[in-house]
């Protein structure tokens, strides 16, 4: 007997024969799917476990964040009217403020807050890359999602010297990888070409060759001194970089490429590496004249691009699908109309995002043997009905707002727009709590109207160290591309 079984959905499996279901159900048991075919009457009375009447409802499978940082989730509205290098330079201060003040209390809370955020926008898979990792696969695996997260590796951010924070990352591994019934796996995650020294990458490398099946999630190309600071390591650029410690394979997850070009796009794309791209990020804040995401390219040469929210408390939206409309719309804008179609954007958001992650034998399309992740959402409504092109409709009319029911691993986490997995009014009443304190405790000064950064000195916020690894490594790069 099924433990779950929705019946009388339009169900869009995302399957490789692109199957939808006008009337379907899905059987799932021990958390996995036993089937996924028409709706016939006797499952409207079914005696599972668990029955939804999805009548007038469509399934898809759950949502996944292919890139996030999630620990000052609790600056919202902070940093929204910001300019660029603003922005920047507050988040830089908080880094290094937020933990020595305000303890781990505060990044608990803010995970917590991400957390409920997720599953109440139908992401039910996340890979994040963050300084408090620990606190985030507890935070994951407790509330029933799940979620690929790797310590953040940036010893030109982080004080902690390459060799603390590569032996914290390797504790965080062995104590985190596949726990919380295989929902919570670890990642190896240096912070990119401007933010890691040779000796972190050199120890990332050995990192790679002990944990092979790990997948190295990083940034690239998302300055542009991305050459210059790679060229501080002694290579011509970051993929030259990557390449020559063993690290660009099928393996490999780089995320923004803004300031990459189109034989960089055939380099990646022939190392079969997975490109994650955070469209509203750069956009909202300005990446750089005349520059963006090098997607025609990527596609000419057939990379798999994937979608991310990267920090969405810096533009005060969580939701992906939102997410996926804006990178159609800014690359329409940049190459022309019809860069991607409605259905890519969707697989975007399932199967290839599992395929970047490595999970795509796990979820991202609804077939049975899969792990039962999906989302239901509610479309019979005017502003939705009448309708054809369900792509469309999903990509371009459905948001967040629109999900009412999530699962993951067979287990319902939300039902009915219910969150069951958590406790929504402890983790709203911490995260207000923690937020007065970031507010008294650092300076800044906020109200309905907006927000102020703190009067006193970056340079008084900040600790000196990761700045002058930062500078020396720029200029051993001028030197080497100048003089060598």
């Amino acid at each position: 007997m099924a433990d779950l079984l929705i019946h009388d959905a339009t169900v869009v499996t995302v399957n490789r024969e692109n199957q939808i279901l006008k009337s379907g159900s899905i059987r799932v048991t021990d958390g996995t799917i036993l089937s996924v075919e028409p709706t016939e009457p006797a499952d409207r009375d079914s005696t599972a476990s668990h029955v939804i009447d999805a009548s007038g409802k469509i399934v898809v499978p759950g949502l996944i964040d292919a890139h996030r940082h999630t620990d000052f989730t609790l600056v919202q509205g902070l940093f929204s009217d910001l300019d660029g290098g603003e922005l920047l330079k507050e988040a830089f201060a908080l880094y290094h403020t937020a933990e020595p003040t305000l303890g781990e209390s505060f990044f608990d809370a803010a995970w917590q807050l991400a957390c409920l955020r997720q599953l109440t926008h139908g992401v039910t898979t996340v890979n994040a890359m963050d300084f408090t990792p620990e606190l985030g696969a507890e935070a994951i695996g407790e509330s029933g999602l799940r979620g690929v997260i790797g310590p953040e590796l940036a010893d030109f951010v982080n004080p902690a010297s390459a060799s603390e924070q590569l032996a914290d990352a390797r504790r965080f591994i062995e104590t985190y990888h596949d726990t919380y019934d295989g929902r919570v796996t670890a990642s190896i995650a240096p912070g990119g070409e401007a933010g890691c020294s040779r000796e972190l990458w050199e120890g990332v490398a050995e990192l790679r060759a002990d944990y092979p099946d790990l997948r190295l999630h990083t940034h690239l190309y998302d300055s542009a001194e991305a050459d210059t600071m790679a060229a501080g390591s002694g290579f011509s650029d970051p993929l030259d970089l990557l390449d020559r410690y063993g690290l660009l394979d099928e393996r490999t997850l780089l995320t923004h490429l803004l300031h990459a070009n189109r034989e960089d796009a055939r380099r990646i794309a022939d190392a079969g590496a997975h490109v994650l791209h955070c469209p509203t990020v750069y956009s909202y804040f300005q990446a750089g004249d005349r520059t963006w995401f090098p997607l025609p390219a990527l596609r000419e040469f057939g990379a798999n691009v994937v979608i991310g929210l990267d920090d969405p408390f810096w533009f005060d939206c969580w939701d992906l699908i939102q997410e996926a409309k804006h990178a159609r719309l800014l690359s329409n804008f940049a190459y022309g109309a019809q860069q991607w179609s409605s259905y890519d954007l969707l697989k975007m958001l399932t199967i290839e995002a599992a395929r970047a992650l490595g999970l795509d034998d796990q979820i991202g399309s609804l077939e049975p043997g899969k792990r039962a992740d999906f989302v239901v959402i509610d479309a019979d409504t005017p502003r939705h009905q009448p309708y054809s092109n369900l792509p469309s409709v999903l990509m371009n009319s459905v948001t967040a707002g629109d999900i009412e029911t999530v699962v993951v691993n067979g287990e319902i986490l939300m039902q009915e727009r219910a969150v069951q997995s958590m406790d929504v009014r402890s983790v709203r009443t911490a995260a207000t709590r923690e937020r007065e304190r970031l507010q008294t405790e650092t300076g800044w000064e906020t109200s309905l109207a907006g927000s102020t950064p703190p009067d006193k000195s970056i340079l008084r916020r900040v600790s000196a160290r990761p700045l002058l690894r930062a500078v020396q490594q720029y200029g051993r790069g001028v030197a080497n591309q100048h003089l060598g």
